[in-house]
């Protein structure tokens, strides 16, 4: 098992998560007629973030099986546990 590896995949995981995100709100706040200063308050509002979370990690398909597929096992790895991550830090924010 290679940790670096993981944490390379766990830091990619985060980051397409918040790319997800920020794409799905800006296409959603564009077709809206929002102003950009708008679009970003909304990307980084936290009252519908878990909403937009789970549209956002929907982007780490691509990139879980990508890794699959070039026989990173590790990094996918990575990727999984960020997924994770996200989806209990949401969880757990509900109660």
């Amino acid at each position: 098992m290679n940790k670096k590896a993981i944490i390379i995949g766990f830091l990619i995981g985060l980051i397409t998560t918040f790319i997800g995100i920020s794409i799905y709100t800006l296409i959603i706040g564009l077709n809206l007629g929002l102003s950009i200063q708008d679009i970003t308050n909304k990307i980084l509002s936290t009252s519908v973030l878990g909403k937009r979370a789970s549209i956002g990690i929907l982007l780490n398909l691509p990139v879980v099986y990508y890794f699959l597929n070039k026989k990173k096992e590790d990094t996918a790895k990575g990727v999984i546990i960020a997924i994770v991550l996200v989806a209990l830090i949401f969880i757990l924010n509900k109660f």
